[in-house]
């Protein structure tokens, strides 16, 4: 009896121990619910969340972290996103990342999310417009910037161009839409930068075509019977490579158009895929020069051959690692701050260097 009662006490002793030491172990399950799923970069953005989900993990010595990454089929259904987006706040996790395809859709959610003190980290493109207190930080490009920085390589390879040239210039600009924060942004960035560098030559500008790029500019601006160069932005009405594809044959068969920039993946190529019959695009004086954004196998083999001059990439890997990072830390109750995760511009001459091709996805 003496023995039994001994055992006994010992197991009670290690299923406390092992109680305790569960307690000691905190878990967190996380919700990410991203623009798209089925390209490469959302697939890279999954990529680099599920390593750092492991890494963690690894660090922990045990299940710290779970995590359900779900995306719409197309970055234009705002349907199918808020039905995911509700299936996420349903599963009541320990914070939720979001990048919203449109950014008016989601208030009510968002403020449901508030309520329930469950934080958002937004990525990407973020949840710009958000209700106050909601999304405590945001993991992405600083996509003005970026579409400066898209703005500045092109110039570098047009400007003599546009200064030989005895009339006006016109630059296109193709977005997949006029509402996502990330492509409005990039959009609005390039314009601005494309005004600011033609302005410190004495050029005019003048902006025509989808109302929000035309009104949402916040350079200075010419008529077009003044400018010396016309920028003429085009957004279709549903984001498919196709529609930007017949968005792009509208600039490129312009007789004065000298150039244009695709501002991500999905308009990229739709310029890609409208030059496939026009073949206007190259990187001679000659050509239109195209710039795309983001990577993906089409672009980088468009950008190394030369059809398209260049692009911007980004990285997408990094979103999702610093992404997880940033959904431990506010479930925790950690501060959190936006955090920028960088572009660079690559052309044929770069594409292959290491800080270039660790950016890259197909």
């Amino acid at each position: 009896m003496k023995k039994v009662l001994v055992l006994v006490l010992a197991l009670v002793l290690a299923l406390s121990l092992v109680a305790t030491a569960s307690a000691e172990q905190p878990t967190y399950h996380f919700e990410i619910v991203s623009k798209g799923f089925q390209s490469t970069y959302w697939q890279a953005v999954l990529k680099g969340s599920q390593a750092e989900v492991d890494k963690l993990n690894g660090e922990a010595g045990y299940e710290m972290i779970t995590m359900n990454f779900v995306g719409p089929d197309s970055e234009s259904d705002i349907a199918q996103q808020v039905q995911q987006y509700t299936s996420a706040l349903n599963a009541a996790p320990a914070a939720i990342g979001f990048a919203a395809v449109d950014q008016e859709a989601f208030n009510d959610l968002l403020q449901q999310t508030l309520d329930a003190g469950i934080p958002i980290i937004g990525f990407d493109s973020g949840v710009p417009g958000a209700p106050e207190g909601a999304v405590k930080a945001n993991a992405s490009t600083n996509n003005y910037v970026a579409g400066g920085v898209a703005a500045e390589g092109m110039w570098a390879k047009i400007k003599d161009r546009i200064a030989a040239a005895e009339g006006a210039v016109r630059i296109g600009e193709i977005n997949q839409d006029a509402t996502g924060e990330s492509v409005t942004q990039r959009g609005l960035g390039f314009i601005d930068k494309i005004i600011e560098l033609a302005s410190a030559e004495g050029w005019g500008v003048a902006v025509t075509g989808n109302e929000f790029y035309v009104n949402g500019t916040t350079g200075a601006t010419v008529a077009e019977a003044d400018a010396k160069i016309i920028i003429e932005a085009h957004a279709p009405a549903q984001t498919t490579v196709e529609l930007c594809a017949t968005e792009a044959s509208t600039v490129l068969t312009e007789a004065d158009t000298i150039a244009v920039f695709g501002s991500n993946q999905t308009a990229a190529e739709g310029v890609l895929t409208a030059n496939q019959t026009l073949m206007v695009c190259g990187s001679e004086d000659t050509n239109i020069i195209a710039v795309g954004f983001d990577s993906g196998a089409t672009i980088k083999a468009a950008v190394s051959d030369g059809t398209m001059y260049g692009a911007v990439t980004q990285a997408p890997v990094t979103i999702g690692e610093v992404t997880i990072d940033l959904l431990l830390a506010s479930a925790k109750g950690e501060a959190v701050e936006d955090t920028d995760t960088g572009c660079a511009f690559y052309t044929a001459e770069n594409i292959g260097n290491e800080e270039i091709a660790q950016n890259l996805y197909d």
